[in-house]
């Protein structure tokens, strides 16, 4: 007798964050399951990074601009595929809208700590386990199908071709020495740290360092077309990059410093040593998440965090939790970079 290879189904819609955070489960997965078929359920925007990986993950993309009825096709077309498990780590309202239409599937869900962090939000009471990381959690999860990790790395192969295209992309913007990557973006305004301060930072790692330094970012980013570079070696590339090219340059980098956004976590993926600044979210928020020799920068305040997303109107006047000066993030770059 034979057994059939188990059929995984895996769904995360979004952040990009978090879809960088959970490539952490694929190698554990293949090690245990080496025959599985293995489906993934997001968002078509981060399907080329699911699929920048050697792990034969089969993606299934969902529109956002499809809606509900776009949602409820979907679930129908999975309906019938068979699933030995599905493994909910986004657990919301579009999962547990397909957790209906996959009846006869072992379901596994990612628990969120919702309580807690209403606790920690609202009532200022920090519940949390000094140990708890979001890798952790998400590895929890693996557990409930016979997988035990508690540890692991986050994971991006580029492929071949989008490094020569960010090769090409650094040519002409005339980079031709080593150089360190600026993330000065973020989805949230309570999370970016001063502009101007990021700009004096560029200006001493090119003097006393003698490294070039890009400020990268998309096409929502485009107010940062405003900023501008006396010195030559400070370069802006905005809106100029599909997804894959920018991080085959955060690849191409010697150290990358920014802000709490899902390029940081992706540079770390793919072996670059990050500085993260972070203001009004934490480690209880599922950011601060380390590795390849990163750092985060922060300050204990009684108000931080203060949201899940950093969203949320800042109680003071000032905010507190993002006022490092420049020397503060110039020496530890100086400790991190490679």
């Amino acid at each position: 007798m034979t057994t059939k290879p188990l059929k995984i189904l895996i769904m995360r819609l979004s952040a990009l964050g978090d879809i960088v955070n959970l490539t952490v489960i694929f190698s554990k997965i293949r090690e245990k399951y080496p025959d599985a078929e293995i489906h993934f359920v997001t968002k078509k925007q981060f399907q080329s990074i699911i699929e920048s990986n050697n792990h034969n993950i089969n993606v299934i993309t969902y529109d956002s601009k499809t809606g509900l009825s776009g949602w409820r096709n979907l679930c129908c077309q999975l309906q019938g595929e068979n699933f030995d498990y599905f493994l909910d780590m986004h657990n919301n309202i579009r999962s547990r809208i397909l957790t209906f239409y996959l009846k006869n599937v072992k379901t596994k869900k990612f628990v969120k700590p919702r309580i807690k962090r209403f606790f920690l939000f609202y009532l200022l009471l920090n519940f949390f386990p000094k140990s708890f990381d979001l890798i952790s959690e998400y590895l929890k999860v693996l557990k409930l199908i016979g997988i035990d990790a508690d540890q692991g790395e986050t994971d991006i192969l580029l492929q071949d071709s989008v490094k020569v295209e960010a090769d090409k992309v650094l040519a002409d913007f005339g980079i031709e020495k080593e150089f360190v990557v600026i993330l000065p973006i973020a989805a949230w305004k309570n999370k970016l740290y001063s502009l101007d301060n990021y700009k004096k930072v560029s200006e001493m790692i090119v003097n006393k360092n003698n490294l070039q330094v890009i400020w990268l970012g998309g096409k929502s980013d485009e107010y940062l077309q405003n900023v501008e570079f006396e010195n030559k070696d400070i370069i802006k590339i905005i809106g100029q990059t599909s997804l894959m090219v920018s991080m085959a340059i955060l690849q191409r980098a010697k150290v990358v410093i920014g802000n709490d956004t899902g390029l940081t976590y992706a540079a770390q993926a793919l072996g670059t040593p990050a500085l993260i600044i972070e203001g009004p979210t934490s480690r209880e928020t599922g950011a601060g998440h380390i590795q390849f020799g990163s750092k985060v920068l922060e300050k204990e305040l009684w108000c931080r965090p203060c949201s899940q997303k950093g969203d949320r109107k800042c109680y003071h006047k000032k905010q507190y939790c993002l006022d490092f000066s420049v020397d503060e993030v110039y020496e530890m770059f100086n400790s991190i970079r490679r």
